[in-house]
């Protein structure tokens, strides 16, 4: 194996910090200035979990701080809220997007057509409503420590589905998938680590958020093939917020007692 191969299964610390930023700058509004360069985004996203895990330290604090001062349901939705305005909501478009797409059209051409539309739809409004109100129900009733453990497995399982569904799908025509895809294998054992710590929380039932990811993702992939045949923008974030919500009602099992 040449020095140069080498270099690029396993970039050095501070060429993966760089990368890392790159992800920062792609996937949140955080102020985080990288200077790209060709082939970049493809080589972060082995990062992408992170930035996961950075969104949900965000909504951990928010929660953890406004709790002493308002109800556990208003700070989880400060909480929320937060993590929204830290992504620029850009799952969550990506959501509505998607589910306008996949069941307003007929066809996958007219499918896409309809996802590169920013108006949004009926299909995508329901889909916005169902998901908050779902994320609200699911992590309303857990303490500080049960939200944290959840959160922070469901922001960085949900970032991580994107890697799979690009390895398994081609890229739609015209997609910003195709300035990404799937990492290098360095990218995908840093992503491997990063997801396995996350479910530290569930202690040993951390299969079961697993499996809510695995089966979320593999959802994702049968749904995109049948209907589109290819992946893009939208259906990665409609795949995030799937995973995310499987992964928070894995949490209620685990820790909600009513």
């Amino acid at each position: 194996m040449t020095k140069r191969r080498a270099a690029d299964l396993a970039p050095a610390p501070l060429a993966w910090a760089r990368l890392a930023g790159v992800a920062i700058q792609f996937l949140t509004r955080i102020p985080v200035h990288v200077r790209f360069e060709p082939g970049d985004l493809q080589r972060s996203t082995g990062a992408f979990p992170i930035v996961g895990a950075l969104v949900a330290a965000i909504g951990v604090v928010v929660r953890w701080a406004l709790v002493p001062w308002l109800d556990t349901p208003l700070a989880t939705i400060a909480a929320i809220t937060a993590m929204v305005l830290t992504t620029g909501a850009f799952h969550e478009d990506g959501l509505a997007d998607a589910a306008d797409g996949l069941w307003g059209g007929r066809t996958p051409e007219e499918r896409l057509r309809i996802m590169r539309d920013s108006r949004l739809g009926t299909y995508g409004t329901a889909a916005l409503v169902l998901l908050f109100a779902t994320k609200l129900a699911a992590l309303g009733p857990m303490t500080a420590g049960a939200f944290a453990a959840t959160v922070v497995p469901a922001m960085v399982l949900g970032r991580a589905s994107s890697l799979v569904l690009m390895r398994m799908i081609r890229p739609a025509p015209d997609s910003l998938a195709t300035l990404a895809g799937p990492p290098s294998p360095a990218g995908w054992a840093f992503a491997a680590v990063t997801s396995a710590v996350s479910l530290a929380g569930f202690g040993p039932q951390a299969w079961l958020p697993l499996a809510a990811a695995v089966l979320a993702t593999m959802a994702s992939v049968v749904i995109v093939r049948r209907k589109v045949g290819g992946i893009n923008g939208d259906q990665l974030g409609a795949a995030n917020q799937l995973v995310e919500v499987g992964v928070l009602l894995s949490g209620v099992v685990v820790f909600v007692t009513y």
